[in-house]
């Protein structure tokens, strides 16, 4: 028989058997290739049947060409090591990713070339695409299931109805194609990106069981998968740390999806890994979403390999979905309301609140399969703070049911559930764990809370012989009847076991504490391992002295590319890490001024002769655009190091240059125009654009002298105009950074630019020099889903006749030099040696602390590891252990300020 892989209306098949998606998405590359083995048996452990990943062009190709498939890069062993441990794979090719990655994936030396149009099908584009998809086929078209490998699905795009590019649809098509001819068999899919001919999978999370539900409206014969579950979510620079979704709200959103009659997920992320060296991108929302270098996203399993509390919530879900799954979901997505009745608890004053209607309640529909023809489920559901009581009743036969539900979460309740053609599920109080058929014997286990009283009745459909109870722990109490059996017990640390004969089959039924539930593992024989819950580790911190060295950029004359002018790192064959612009120049005569940097990407640190004056760029205190610059008559030397943070993975600004894109230039000015604003909302919606004309002085406001960053209003629109003074002869560069509500950006009556959740998304950075004319003018900022978030306006200015005259050369990348005195301060390097033998032998996690370090980059032993910046929220970086050495030798580049602390923290198991 030929290896088959379907997706249809019902979800996946695998050989015309029924497959239930439970999939974890890691991406192999932020992932040390030493930690794959440990991480892939983990997530099979934890009940994910398939591995979900991204592949980053721009990490296998870094120059046109030449590609790399080595170590962390390495593809094709990581779908092999997925094949071994028996673990399917998704593949998303792009060439696009997002994935929070550099660039969304695209290389740096494709976009920076001038008139490309990305995410369409531009020829230039096309071309490198289809080279790539040469090569990376080779990789994958072999390890399809169709071939005997892992993989089965491949991804179209990703989100290409969210990049801001519409009416491009036939784009998907052309890359469906491109992977179709190059031997892709597998089924092709897309997410936000609904393709004729092809299943749409849905991304999301709160409201993503509705989501699906909407779905099946729209196109009935989609299956119901979702490809992203948005279960965390990344950090970024000068932000809180993203823990806001609490194990407790997966649970949820888990048996929402099982409860509509999902046919599958992904978890993005399952583990999310690290985003070594200048890998992180940035997105909207903002002019500061630079990613951390820690990808953690807050995910089931921690950049460090450890289950947290999601992982152990989502295995008694993957438990449950990989034994009953495949059959339960088509059932539940095409049921009909009805079935059982359910009471929810009154509210008692003063000592309880009420209880909640069910999330769902439901039976088979008319057209399901003879076994299934009455079942019927219901989806407790008690959102409060303590636990509730429903009462449940079940017409045929005659079942009056007490279910206990815990806070903050969902209990399902099914009546007759058919296990197999012999045995249903009549009805039960307790949460089910999963069916599993063994040679021996069949098993069934149910879990609750420790001291929880429960019932659960069995019914024999052949009805061959009565059943045999052969064996019971204490606790638990069973009720023959002819062809059927009654449980009652109650949960307890040890486990309780009954098992009994029905028929010509043996039985085994359990019941374990929803801890035991989440640790336990089952044998190949039918039995049960509950293994002890992981000790702590034991943590040891090894302080480590400095020594500092010079950086040979500052002083070396050696080594400059000329240029006529400043162009952009990407153009100069520097496409990540730093970048040095030196100007030389000549004064006839003293200088005073104030030094403007219109057009940089992302920060600039300026060195005049040798002493630092201070850094351009963005920073979480607002963007700083000009400089002070005071020089005598004579020679000079001007040096800039330009950091790339990171280029947008998302939006249409998906592309954007980096470094000095223009030259500097004199005489510049910058202004706050956060503040002065006069704000209207009454009647808007009917006024429409012609707000975007009126003087602010002409009208009463509904308020005034508004600041952008204090503004309390929420509601569904709103109009900012203030007035603003320009002289001639100038250039006016506006800035504005805020939330990512929809809206436009008037001057003088005219749009400048309509920005999205996906256009812009929070940043605009526009020369608005040409909408204005001497003397006052008018902006207009109107703002769609307002309800309050910080804007920040600066308004940059400076006479375009007035450029920085000097001669440019350019120098990538910074070297350490011999070493410096202590008292210099400025850019430097920091060395740090230590032995691995000073680090416990047991040690499973290492990470490394710069307590007083402002921002810069670290290597170890030669490999580019992190970026590191101090506003926040990372505070750790992670040293891979199998990256270690005998002797190992950490290089720091400090942008700015003198010797720190450096401290190791090493997790250790017990000696």
């Amino acid at each position: 028989m030929v290896p088959a892989v379907t997706l249809g209306r019902d979800g996946l098949l695998l050989d015309g058997q029924p497959f239930y998606l439970l999939a974890g998405c890691i991406h192999y590359f932020r992932w040390p290739y030493a930690e794959w083995r440990s991480l892939l048996t983990q997530a099979r452990r934890a009940g994910l049947n398939t591995i979900d990943t991204v592949i980053p062009w721009n990490r296998h190709e870094p120059r046109p060409g030449h590609f790399d498939f080595a170590d962390e890069a390495n593809l094709a062993a990581f779908l092999d090591l997925c094949h071994v441990l028996g673990l399917k794979v998704i593949v998303r090719p792009g060439p696009y990713i997002c994935a929070e990655w550099e660039n969304g994936g695209l290389p740096a030396w494709l976009t920076a070339t001038p008139g490309l149009r990305l995410r369409v099908d531009d020829p230039h584009a096309l071309k490198a695409v289809e080279r790539w998809f040469d090569r990376l086929m080779e990789v994958l078209v072999p390890r399809q299931y169709t071939r005997g490998g892992p993989i089965i699905l491949c991804q179209i795009e990703n989100e290409h109805w969210a990049s801001g590019v519409y009416a491009h649809d036939f784009h998907q098509q052309t890359l469906a194609a491109a992977a179709t001819v190059r031997g892709i068999e597998v089924p092709q899919y897309t997410c936000v990106g609904a393709m004729p001919g092809r299943p749409e999978l849905r991304n999301g999370w709160s409201g993503l069981a509705e989501k699906l539900l909407q779905t099946r409206r729209l196109w009935p014969d989609n299956p119901l998968i979702v490809s992203e579950l948005w279960s965390g979510w990344f950090d970024s620079w000068s932000t809180s740390r993203q823990t806001r979704k609490t194990a407790a709200k997966l649970d949820m959103t888990l048996h929402q999806l099982t409860a509509v009659g999902a046919a599958g997920f992904s978890h993005w992320m399952w583990a999310g890994g690290t985003n070594f060296g200048s890998w992180g991108g940035r997105t909207v929302g903002g002019d500061l979403v630079f990613m951390t270098t820690s990808y953690d996203y807050d995910a089931p399993v921690s950049e460090y390999g450890e289950l947290r509390a999601k992982a152990l919530v989502a295995r008694r879900h993957h438990l449950f979905l990989g034994s009953l799954g495949a059959r339960l979901a088509p059932i539940l997505a095409d049921a009909v309301p009805g079935g059982l009745t359910v009471l929810s608890p009154p509210s008692v004053y003063g000592r309880s609140e009420p209880g909640t209607e069910p999330y769902r309640t439901v039976r088979a529909s008319p057209n399901a399969p003879e076994a299934w023809r009455d079942f019927q489920a219901t989806f407790l559901v008690n959102a409060g703070l303590e636990g509730q009581t429903y009462q449940v009743f079940l017409a045929h036969p005659a079942r009056h049911l007490t279910v206990e539900v815990e806070p903050a979460t969902i209990r399902p309740i099914f009546a007759h559930l058919p296990l197999h053609d012999q045995l249903r599920l009549v009805c039960h109080t307790g949460r089910v764990l999963g069916f599993w058929r063994y040679r021996e014997r069949d098993l069934l286990i149910i879990y609750g809370q420790p001291g929880e009283q429960g019932m659960v009745e069995l019914l024999d459909q052949r009805g061959e012989a009565p059943p045999i109870v052969t064996m019971t722990s204490p606790g638990l109490q069973a009720s023959l009847h002819k062809y059927s059996i009654e449980v009652t017990y109650w949960i307890n640390e040890n486990p309780g076991i009954l098992d009994l004969h029905c028929g010509a089959r043996s039985l085994r039924l359990m019941f374990l504490t929803d801890a035991a539930a989440a640790r336990c593992e089952l044998l190949p024989d039918g039995s049960l391992q509950i293994p002890s819950p992981p000790a702590p580790l034991q943590e040891t911190r090894l302080k480590l002295s400095t020594e500092r060295f010079g950086v040979v950029e500052m002083i070396t004359n050696e080594g400059w590319r000329n240029l006529t002018r400043p162009e952009p790192l990407e153009r100069l064959g520097c496409d990540y890490g730093y970048g040095w612009y030196r100007a030389t120049l000549e004064l006839d005569a003293p200088l005073e001024t104030r030094l403007v940097a219109p057009w940089l990407h992302d920060r600039g640190c300026l060195l005049v002769d040798g002493v630092d004056v201070g850094w351009f760029g963005v920073s979480h205190h607002g963007p700083r655009y000009t400089l002070p610059l005071k020089l005598e008559a004579g020679q000079h030397d001007v040096r800039l190091l330009v950091d790339n943070l990171g280029r947008f993975n998302y939006g249409l600004k998906l592309g954007e240059l980096k470094g000095l894109l223009d030259t500097l230039y004199l005489d510049g000015e910058e202004q706050d125009l956060s503040h002065g604003w006069s704000a209207l909302w009454q009647e808007v919606q009917f006024a429409g654009e012609a707000v975007a004309h009126a003087q602010p002085g002409a009208f009463r406001p509904d308020q005034d002298a508004v600041d952008l960053r204090h503004f309390a209003f929420s509601g569904p629109a709103v109009w900012l105009l203030r007035t603003l003074e320009v002289q001639p002869g100038r250039r006016y560069l506006l800035h504005i950074t805020g939330d990512r509500s929809s809206g436009a950006l008037f001057v003088n009556g005219e749009a400048i630019e309509r920005f999205s959740r996906h256009r812009s998304g929070g940043f605009l950075k526009h020369d608005i020099t040409d909408w204005l004319r001497p003397g006052a003018n008018v902006l207009a900022l109107f703002l769609q889903g307002y309800a309050g978030t910080p804007w920040q306006a600066t308004l940059v200015s400076y006479p375009l006749k007035r450029p920085l005259k000097a001669r440019w050369s350019f120098r990538a990348g910074v070297t350490p030099d011999l070493p410096a005195k202590a008292s210099v301060t400025g850019p430097a390097f920091y060395r740090v040696a230590f032995a691995r033998n000073e680090l416990s032998a047991r040690m499973v996690r290492l990470s490394l602390r710069l307590d007083g370090f402002a921002k810069g980059h670290i290597w170890l032993n030669g490999r580019n590891l992190a970026r590191f910046w101090q506003p926040g929220p990372q505070e750790e970086y992670k040293v891979p252990v199998a990256w270690l050495l005998p002797e190992n030798e950490l290089w720091i580049f400090a942008e700015t300020g003198t010797a720190a602390e450096v401290t190791l923290i090493a997790g250790g198991q017990n000696e």
